[in-house]
């Protein structure tokens, strides 16, 4: 959105008067006009004039909510609801895509899956985690699944060649100064689901001010039961292959544990999705 000052008022540019505001694209004297307030307000010394028009993005990320109440008319919401809204119809919540990089603080971000991510896969027939090698599909099993036809959203055959469980957790989030919980649903290879239940043992033992003792499996598993996926299941089978078989990873174990250890000092909140 493009806002015109008046120029000829002689007044500083944070105080004059805004006097259009237009989605449509500045004129030729419009910008001139804009870009010799911005000029003065230089050689005055003063700050330039700030828009104080927001992007959709900007809208989103403010009126996000993690889960939205069904119950609510949209015509009595505002029109930043109304936009907020319309894009949460638009994920898919059967399955959530989580962030592990602070897992060792018991911090955990969680986010719903977009369309894409749905139709290739991502999240229900990977590991939803973003930073494990087994987010993306399998090259090999890709091929071979576009060769069959293409990818079926309802098929439980997995695109990576590595265990797959399915785990129903309850998540508690704070959304504008309240707390909520909700139960979602993951699916998460044997390493990232042991990192989850280490992080939910952490931050128990921190609510109640113990120490934690590591355990072999990880901590005890509160997140409900857990489904293991194989390659070799469903519709298409496709031979025996090895647990954790994956040529497309040249890291050692050495560089994964580097990897965790740069997160010793993580904060405490939970980060914004990547995507």
């Amino acid at each position: 959105m493009s806002s015109v000052y008046s120029v000829a008022s002689g007044e500083p540019p944070a105080k004059r008067k805004r006097l259009v505001q237009t989605t449509e694209p500045l004129t030729a004297h419009e910008r001139h006009s804009r870009l010799w307030a911005i000029r003065e307000s230089y050689r005055r010394g003063t700050r330039p004039p700030t828009p104080q028009s927001k992007h959709e993005l900007d809208i989103l990320k403010e009126r996000h909510q993690f889960v939205r109440s069904s119950d609510v008319d949209p015509s009595t919401l505002s029109w930043e609801d109304q936009l907020a809204a319309k894009y949460y119809d638009s994920l898919f919540k059967e399955f959530a895509i989580v962030n592990l990089k602070h897992y060792k603080t018991g911090a955990v971000a969680l986010r719903w899956r977009t369309e894409d991510e749905l139709l290739a896969g991502i999240g229900h027939l990977t590991c939803a985690s973003l930073r494990c090698r087994f987010h993306a599909p399998s090259s090999s099993l890709l091929s071979e699944v576009e060769a069959s036809g293409g990818i079926d959203p309802d098929s439980t055959a997995p695109l990576v060649e590595t265990r797959l469980e399915e785990t129903e957790m309850n998540f508690g989030y704070v959304e504008g100064g309240e707390r909520k919980s909700t139960l979602v649903k993951v699916v998460l290879c044997g390493e990232c689901a042991r990192r989850l239940r280490y992080g939910r043992e952490r931050a128990r033992e921190m609510r109640e001010g113990k120490a934690l003792v590591p355990t072999g499996g990880g901590g005890r598993d509160d997140e409900g039961p857990s489904r293991r996926r194989t390659s070799g299941e469903g519709e298409r089978r496709r031979g025996s292959r090895r647990d954790g078989e994956y040529s497309g990873d040249c890291r050692g174990h050495e560089g994964r544990r580097r990897e965790e250890d740069d997160d010793d000092f993580a904060p405490v909140l939970p980060p914004d999705l990547e995507h």
